[in-house]
């Protein structure tokens, strides 16, 4: 067994050796005996990298120009700078070198929260760094500093983020916004936050304006995040018109170690991606868009410590198309509502299948509007808004107030028309999203009803009787409707007065009363007179005019009772004879029946 004394004696006594050896060493270079070694170059290549660390393996090779080799009391001291930043300081002792070339090979860590302190200058030096290497190699009596190895590395990610060619958002496949002139600009730099400013303009090319509250931007490196957050601001553009879109983010600048070790890692490659997603305010709260309005990728690849050579390329983004569908409207039954003295409800029962999941459903709302005509009159006009549409099958209810004034009008029609009537419902829907609207295609609803209120009026024949004897007796033809206005609408009535006396047959006075559902519209007295003579057949005919103005008073009583109405049409004469004067009531001018309709269809 070796004592410790022992072991302290020959340690003491290397030691001694080694001191006498370097003592007679610097004698020697001192007198010129023997020459100092020199390094001939110094290469530097990555190690392992850490989360916390990577390390640089350096070799040099070093010419020892003497006969004999150089004992190990030489010492090499090695540092690497970027714009000044010291990536890493090593020092090797206790070298020896064999006669002739060799090569040394030296390690040492980088810590990679330099690489933010490089960043930072890098960014702000234009994108343009120096990287400086330096060595020594030193031992007894001589010192030889390795001419500085000097490469820059100089990238352009503003270049790569920067182009004048537009770039169209699809949105389902239809052009959205074209975006274009996009620039970039870095603010100043620190060890806390690295401003960046995009720009771009962007042309409005879809139907509806687009506007935008805010904007959320993501920024990464080899899926590491540099910056996160929002913007709130944004952009609001009219169809056909062009705005600018600036969005000003701050990347965390100690992020960038972070970064390094997957750069390093990809063979000293990176993806930098830029995505800004649009904003909308929803209840005091912001909600992404489904679109991205600015979307940029670029290559990075660099060769630090092999000359310093760095290219940027910029990526096409990826082809995206939005993840929305149209609503499609599954059906719609309309039926009256409540009736006033003013107005009747036209309620309609809308279904409608969303095919889109919640995050569009979140945001997507339905805005409806309708519009009913009768001959073209506009009738009703309802608007309806549906917030947080559910996905799949749904159903609302849309309300539109028909103004009863407008009967008269649209009845003056139905009476032209041959008592025939069109009615028209036209909707509007619109998806609105938050940022936009689109349109929803919905067929128009089409419905025809018609009546006939003059049926039974005329094509009979009746004796009138005076005194108990007869007088006349009386043919009528088929009634027909004259020109109507929303003021007028006349019944023309022709009929033939045959006199089978033998004495002249006066009808001093004919009188009307025309009622629906107990609502008089005529109550009058035809002006003319007629007289007969003996045996003789006479035509006549007179207009029974009806007030179309009460019409709106009708369609009340119409619709109220399930659109059913009791049509009343009575027509009375005065004859007057030799034997005396009599009213009676002639059943073939006149009507009473029930008249429907169903004009919603």
């Amino acid at each position: 067994m070796v004592s410790r004394r022992r072991v302290k004696r020959v340690l003491a006594g290397s030691a001694a050796v080694l001191l006498a050896v370097g003592v007679v060493l610097a004698a020697l270079v001192a007198t010129g005996v023997l020459a100092a070694p020199a390094v001939g170059s110094v290469e530097s290549e990555w190690g392992t990298v850490t989360a916390e660390s990577t390390a640089i393996e350096t070799t040099a090779t070093v010419d020892n120009p003497n006969p004999v080799g150089v004992p190990g009391v030489v010492s090499v001291a090695y540092a690497a700078r970027l714009n000044d930043v010291v990536l890493a300081r090593g020092e090797k002792s206790g070298v020896g070198f064999p006669a002739g070339t060799s090569r040394l090979r030296l390690s040492t860590e980088m810590d990679n929260d330099r690489i933010a302190d490089w960043w930072v200058a890098h960014v702000n030096d234009g994108e343009t760094s120096e990287l400086r290497v330096t060595a020594t190699v030193s031992g007894p009596g001589f010192s030889r500093q390795v001419p500085a190895q000097r490469s820059t590395v100089e990238t352009d990610l503003l270049g790569g983020f920067a182009t004048g060619e537009a770039r169209t958002v699809r949105f389902r496949g239809d052009p959205f916004l074209v975006v274009g002139n996009q620039t970039a600009a870095w603010g100043d730099a620190n060890g806390s936050v690295t401003p960046l400013s995009v720009s771009s303009t962007v042309e409005n090319v879809h139907d509806y304006p687009v506007t935008l509250d805010g904007v959320d931007y993501v920024v990464e490196m080899n899926n590491v995040t540099l910056a996160e957050g929002r913007q709130r601001s944004g952009i609001d553009v009219a169809p056909g018109e062009t705005g600018t879109l600036d969005v000003r983010m701050g990347l965390d600048s100690a992020k960038m170690a972070d970064w390094w070790a997957t750069h390093v890692r990809a063979g000293e490659r990176s993806t930098l991606s830029v995505a800004l997603y649009g904003l909308v305010e929803r209840d005091g709260g912001y909600e992404r868009v489904p679109i991205r309005v600015y979307e940029r990728s670029l290559e990075l690849e660099t060769d630090v410590l092999g000359g310093g050579a760095a290219s940027v390329t910029a990526r096409s983004p990826p082809e995206r198309d939005t993840e929305f569908e149209r609503p499609r409207i599954a059906g719609a039954a309309r039926e009256w509502g409540a009736v006033t003295d003013d107005t009747t409800e036209i309620r309609t029962s809308v279904a409608i299948d969303n095919p889109n999941d919640e995050r569009i459903n979140d945001l997507l709302a339905l805005e409806t509007t309708q519009r009913t005509t009768i001959n073209g009159i506009a009738v009703a006009r309802g608007d309806h808004r549906t917030d947080g549409l559910d996905a799949g099958r749904s159903a609302f209810e849309l309300v539109s107030a028909m103004n009863n004034s407008k009967v008269p009008a649209w009845w003056a029609r139905h009476l032209n028309g041959g008592e025939r009537s069109t009615v028209a419902t036209t909707p509007a829907v619109r998806a609105d999203l938050g940022f936009t609207t689109f349109d929803v295609a919905v067929p128009n609803r089409t419905s025809a009803f018609r009546t006939d209120l003059l049926a039974g009026m005329g094509g009979d024949a009746e004796t009138v009787a005076v005194g108990g004897e007869p007088a006349l007796v009386v043919r009528s033809e088929a009634a027909a409707w004259g020109h109507a206005t929303p003021e007028t609408a006349p019944i023309l009535v022709n009929a033939t007065l045959a006199n089978e006396r033998r004495v002249p047959v006066n009808v001093t006075a004919v009188d009307y009363r025309v009622a629906l559902n107990d609502v008089v519209l005529a109550d009058r007295t035809v002006p003319e007179h007629y007289r007969v003579a003996p045996g003789e057949t006479r035509s006549v005919g007179f207009e029974m005019v009806l007030d179309n103005g009460r019409m709106d008073e009708w369609w009340v009583t119409h619709v109220r009772r399930g659109e059913s109405t009791n049509v009343s049409v009575t027509v009375t004469a005065t004859v007057e004879t030799p034997r005396g004067s009599e009213t009676v009531e002639l059943d073939s001018l006149g009507r009473n029946g029930t008249m429907t309709t169903d004009v919603l269809g």
